[in-house]
């Protein structure tokens, strides 16, 4: 975990475990760069022939008032383990809300793509995909703070167990003030 210099002075989120963050600016303005690590990032497992959607826990801004700007993946790939799900082309985004049930599109439940909206991945053999949003999200210090990488589908026949994610989550936030 890197922090580019003391200006952050607590104002900075928690990283999930599957990526590592830098995180650059002073103590109102962020921009913070989540890195998924090598094979680490695992979606949670995709049942065969369901609509399904699943989330990654990738980021926690800190307590209190945050307003998001905008957000991009860059160079961001779901490369299956084993081979069923290779042609597949999810909806992808991020969301205070981890993305889960019977949902083929993350656009049933607003919070499943509230930081950046559902983009259609090309497929799920490592193709590399890149999307920005200029975004507007108000987090109320009651608000989720969480961050969730969220992907949804009518998956392929046997589904995979450990489908892997790589490039980077780029987060530009204003910290507002304590809880």
């Amino acid at each position: 975990m890197a922090r580019n210099n003391a200006f952050l002075q607590g104002n900075l989120g928690v990283v999930a475990a599957p990526c590592r963050v830098e995180e650059f600016g002073d103590k109102y303005q962020h921009t913070t760069i989540l890195t998924f690590e090598g094979s680490s990032a695992v979606l949670p497992a995709i049942a065969g022939g369901a609509v399904l959607a699943v989330g990654l826990k990738v980021y926690d801004f800190p307590a209190g008032s945050v307003i998001v700007d905008s957000a991009r993946l860059y160079g961001v790939a779901i490369t299956q383990t084993e081979g069923n799900i290779t042609a597949d082309t999810p909806d992808v985004g991020l969301g205070t809300t981890i993305g889960s049930g019977a949902v083929a599109v993350l656009s049933g439940t607003a919070a499943f793509e509230n930081i950046l909206t559902g983009q259609t991945f090309t497929d799920c053999d490592g193709t590399a995909e890149d999307a920005t949003v200029g975004t507007q999200l108000v987090i109320a210090p009651a608000d989720s703070h969480s961050v969730y990488l969220n992907v949804a589908d009518g998956w392929a026949a046997g589904g995979d167990a450990a489908a892997v994610v790589s490039g980077q989550i780029v987060l530009q936030w204003r910290y507002m003030g304590g809880a």
